[in-house]
């Protein structure tokens, strides 16, 4: 049974990956340990400790004695993260069109359908809630229990990535149109295709990975900045 310090740490940590991942907390953003402990009404000690996990998932970069900020990737450690969750999302769609159950299909199209409402709503923020659940549907269903933790390690690193992404104009509609092209090739059970439609879907393509360099090339002149 863990002790209060470590429950308490557990919470902060969730907290500050919630935040991390909905965009709140920016790439490169600093981790104030005393104003986090405020935040959350805790001592520092679980604190530090959520940070520790925190920079053992990746998501966060603890510096020691200059203290913790939010994992600011390089371009190249960005491209291959997408590659890698890209890859591993397009085996659970493949796997999911011979295992999804009616179901777990249903709640997919229930989530594509919120994302197409928040589409035509250009409401940025509804559309990352419906794409993650999105997402999450198919991760469920492809039963496969390794690849799913694997996938909650990876996808992390790149959720703050991702919201941007969202913001690239037509970008949501045209999300909507591939998330059906994937759940057709489900419905049909083609795993090759559903597999190679996520791929492709997930990962920075064309123009996407020159606007996020630039992203990441103004987040640096600005981290440098004194």
């Amino acid at each position: 049974m863990k002790d209060p310090t470590q429950r308490k740490a557990d919470k902060v940590a969730t907290a500050i990956e919630a935040q991390i991942i909905s965009g709140v907390r920016k790439p490169g953003a600093r981790l104030d340990e005393r104003a986090l402990a405020t935040e959350f009404n805790v001592s520092r000690t679980p604190v530090r400790e959520a940070i520790r996990k925190l920079a053992a998932t990746g998501l966060v970069t603890d510096k020691g004695r200059r203290g913790a900020v939010v994992r600011h990737l390089t371009v190249s450690g960005l491209l291959d993260a997408f590659l890698v969750v890209s890859e591993l999302e397009g085996i659970a769609a493949r796997l999911a069109a011979r295992r999804m159950t009616p179901d777990e299909k249903t709640g997919a199209e229930a989530a594509n359908l919120c994302c197409q409402r928040a589409a035509h709503d250009g409401d940025i923020a509804a559309f990352n809630v419906a794409n993650m659940a999105f997402h999450d549907q198919i991760i469920a269903g492809c039963h496969n229990t390794l690849l799913q933790d694997q996938l909650t390690t990876s996808r992390v690193i790149t959720f703050p990535y991702r919201h941007y992404v969202t913001q690239f104009p037509g970008y949501m509609l045209k999300s909507v149109g591939e998330h059906a092209a994937v759940l057709d090739a489900i419905r049909a059970r083609d795993g090759a295709g559903a597999g190679q439609l996520m791929c492709d879907h997930v990962n920075l393509q064309g123009e996407q990975i020159v606007d996020v360099v630039h992203l990441l090339e103004q987040q640096s002149q600005k981290g440098s900045q004194p």
